[in-house]
């Protein structure tokens, strides 16, 4: 998968998080360059936020750029969605945290013994509280090993934890567009796949919420087709309503709300068959009302009124859609509800 292929190899290679990258750069050269042993220049570190943003290829990119090929000889990885017990902390985490650094790495042509080992803990959010306790004491214990921390949801992890982490109080950014679309330009050449125009790689990265695992992961699917592949096909293929149809069901909406009776019927039985349809091709009720919320936030030019009449119910409709047996309903109750 392409997702892997083109992981980032070196910290130069991250994009869309300077504000991580220059102080990582910064602990990198003093390791390289100050004293010897001087290794408490790199700390314990928790890096949060939106998945797909780039957590666990900073947490690599940094092995690779500090330590080279010997990288991965101090390097121990653990994902805390599989192995959340106080157990896990106890033994593999501790043991591999007491058995000592092995191995050493070259910088600016003079060897050096690698001056410590690391934990990764992916999604240590999910760590129990009684897990997350003792993996505070483990950091305490053992100086020789630095702990890198990854979550998407920090309220979740404990304040002790938090204190002892550097860029506790930093957030991964969605990666912007600008630089999703050159990400996607160089796989494609690399791949030597013309199969898309510059318009569809921007269209697919504006879709992709900030995840470069997924705008890769689609750019990789809609690879797979023969031929060139268009912005159409992209609507077709994602599970997703883009903002002109909600313009186009809103403005039946609005048409239906100024209407007599029965021309407001028609027409809302129209809005009714089109999320009929929408559901038909596998969309929720909480995806099509997260949709509507998504238009009132990035259309600066929507009349005030309908901003209101959609802010005003979509919290309900979506709890509704959440919970309820039929969430197509509970999106048709929010439709009529605008309307009336």
């Amino acid at each position: 998968m392409w997702t892997e292929d083109f992981r980032p190899q070196c910290l130069a290679d991250i994009v869309g998080q300077d504000h991580i990258i220059r102080p990582l750069n910064a602990m990198v050269t003093h390791l390289h360059f100050g004293p010897e042993h001087d290794a408490a220049v790199v700390p314990h570190m928790l890096f949060a936020g939106p998945p797909g943003t780039g957590k666990t290829s900073v947490a690599i990119a940094l092995m690779k750029t500090m330590f080279g090929d010997a990288w991965d000889s101090n390097w121990l990885e653990l994902n805390a969605s599989d192995e959340r017990s106080i157990s896990v902390i106890r033994s593999k985490v501790k043991d591999f945290a007491k058995r000592g650094v092995i191995g050493a790495y070259e910088a600016n042509g003079v060897t050096r013994p690698i001056p410590f080992n690391v934990v990764f803990l992916d999604e240590c959010d999910n760590l129990t509280p009684e897990a997350q306790a003792a993996l505070r004491r483990t950091m305490e214990r053992y100086p020789q090993t630095r702990f890198i921390l990854s979550c998407n949801y920090p309220h979740r992890v404990i304040d002790p934890l938090k204190d002892r982490c550097a860029f506790a109080m930093t957030r991964f950014r969605p990666i912007d567009v600008d630089s999703m679309e050159r990400v996607m330009t160089r796989v494609l050449v690399a791949e030597t796949k013309a199969i898309m125009d510059g318009e569809t790689l921007r269209y697919i990265a504006s879709r992709c919420d900030g995840s470069m695992r997924k705008a890769l992961n689609l750019l990789w699917t809609l690879s797979r087709v023969p031929g060139v592949v268009t912005i159409e096909d992209v609507d077709d293929y994602l599970v997703t309503l883009n903002p002109s149809k909600v313009k186009a069901l809103l403005a039946k909406v609005v048409k239906a709300k100024k209407a007599a009776r029965p021309e407001q019927n028609r027409l809302l039985r129209e809005v009714d068959a089109e999320v009929d349809g929408l559901a038909r091709r596998g969309m929720t009720g909480a995806e099509m009302l997260d949709a509507f919320y998504r238009l009132v936030a990035d259309d600066e030019g929507m009349p005030v009124g309908l901003q209101r009449a959609i802010l005003s119910g979509v919290g309900d409709a979506l709890m509704c859609a959440t919970v309820a047996q039929d969430d197509v309903l509970a999106v048709k109750s929010f439709i009529r509800s605008m309307s009336s």
